[in-house]
């Protein structure tokens, strides 16, 4: 699915492209900006990408703010690890069923808006995903014991529980 003219699969990362897998073994590899711009056809294959697989595959559009602070992390953790790690994505969009069904989510999570995404990079502690994306994000951080939330709403972090403000489906 690589969209750029050259191949994206030894290229190293980048602010302007992404590697992302999914637990189910799907992967993505794109370059969603150019000179000119963001490439809305990319943008809109991330946007697939990050659909709620636990919810009748249902998508919508990502804000491509998101893919530039996945970028950040993605490269920057790329570079200290010394070659291309991917991101794993283990919760991107999610449906309003499906995010009521979990425990401790929070109410008016980022995942409904398209605004967030749980990351995992193999081999590194959530903490170092989270120290990573510190240096990128004006959004949302927070810490849990697998993953890494991530998202471009509101300056805040947190860890194992969803940010102050945000109410916990109990």
């Amino acid at each position: 699915m690589a969209g750029a003219a050259e191949s994206l699969h030894d290229a190293p990362t980048g602010r302007d492209r992404l590697w992302l897998k999914r637990p189910d073994g799907s992967e993505l590899r794109c370059r969603f900006r150019t000179e000119a711009g963001q490439d809305r056809t990319q943008i809109l294959l991330l946007s697939w990408f990050m659909r709620d697989i636990r919810d009748d595959g249902r998508a919508v559009w990502m804000e491509p703010a998101l893919f530039d602070l996945l970028a950040g992390v993605q490269a920057s953790m790329s570079a200290v690890h010394g070659g291309a790690l991917p991101l794993m994505v283990t919760s991107g969009y999610r449906t309003p069923g499906h995010n009521a069904a979990l425990e401790n989510a929070a109410r008016n999570s980022m995942h409904l808006y398209g605004y967030a995404a749980d990351v995992q990079v193999r081999g590194y502690p959530p903490r170092a995903v989270a120290l990573a994306a510190s240096f990128f994000s004006e959004g949302g951080i927070g810490l849990y014991d697998s993953f890494t939330h991530l998202d471009v709403w509101q300056r805040r972090t947190w860890i194992g529980r969803p940010a102050a403000g945000e109410r916990v489906r109990k």
